[in-house]
């Protein structure tokens, strides 16, 4: 009897091992691939970060040259300022654009608001190179809109600063950005109960401060989904500012790499952790003061 429990107990701990082995073995492809595409390539730049590294060559001595020297030129800080100022922009516009539309969409039929949504998501079937070389032909000084106020007698000569400024990398940074924000605030209003809308309406609020008080509140979460599609994105734009930015427009990852392609792998390393560094900040900052687990009510 005690042979039969005991080969009962070993048979219940063989399937319960072999159950809680198939999760970590789901796991295992992911985490390898991230093991091999993010950890290992990071681990090896958070090394070359602390050491003097010139073209090829490595030195052994660990050394904060490399932050000092991004952190003490006040034009590397600069441009990081500017940075964070511009993907502060683009996600303020990408927020005040999405919220309309997507509150807009939750109010029509189920059957258009997937024929939106698909119309929504469109741009991204297309390469996204194109779409960024096709706002250049809009822009430029002989592109659509100044031929158009050329031909109505607006304006006199194009207008030079549609393109490669930061007029320029704003509005197609939003233009690129705002189906992210879209998407993350229709998923959060869809799942909101309208019925606190009316009764915030019948008691004698205004539309106004219906959204302030009640829609607002309720969608931080899509809001705070937002912030991570655009914001953080933005801090890494490289192609964008380059093409209609130009030179008057630089973002801190064109001065990162154009230190990888001088070779200063060192300076590049520090620069690239310092702007994760801020990103974490930024997230933690946003986090804390969005306080998701009081809109929620969780102690």
């Amino acid at each position: 009897m005690s042979d039969q429990t005991a080969a009962t107990g070993a048979g219940r701990e063989t399937a319960w091992t072999r159950a809680a082995r198939r999760p970590l073995l789901a796991l295992l492809p992911i985490t390898l691939l991230d093991l091999v595409l993010f950890l290992f390539p990071m681990g090896i730049m958070a090394v070359v970060s602390f050491l003097r590294a010139r073209e090829f060559e490595l030195s052994r001595e660990l050394t904060l040259a490399n932050y000092l020297f991004f952190l003490g030129n006040w034009i590397y800080v600069r441009v990081l300022l500017r940075t964070v100022v511009v993907a502060a922009l683009v996600t303020g516009a990408c927020l005040v654009l999405a919220y309309p539309f997507a509150y807009f969409l939750i109010e029509l039929p189920r059957r258009w608001q997937r024929t939106i949504l698909v119309l929504v998501v469109m741009p991204f079937w297309t390469s996204y190179l194109l779409r960024v070389y096709a706002w250049m032909t809009i822009l430029g000084e002989h592109g659509l809109v100044n031929q158009a106020l050329l031909l109505g007698g607006v304006i006199r000569e194009p207008l030079r600063f549609l393109l490669h400024s930061y007029f320029a990398l704003i509005v197609v940074s939003v233009y690129l950005y705002l189906p992210y924000s879209v998407l993350a605030l229709y998923t959060t209003l869809e799942r909101l109960d309208r019925s606190l809308v009316r009764a915030a309406l019948d008691l004698g609020a205004r539309p106004t401060q219906a959204f302030l008080h009640v829609v607002l509140p309720l969608s931080l979460p899509g809001a705070l989904a937002s912030f991570v599609f655009v914001f953080i994105p933005m801090l890494g734009e490289f192609v964008t500012p380059r093409l209609v930015g130009g030179a008057e427009a630089m973002l801190i990852v064109n001065i990162l790499v154009s230190q990888m392609r001088a070779l200063r792998f060192g300076v590049g390393a520090a620069m690239t952790f310092v702007i994760a560094g801020l990103v974490l900040l930024l997230l933690l900052a946003v986090r804390r003061a969005i306080n998701l687990e009081r809109v929620f009510g969780v102690t």
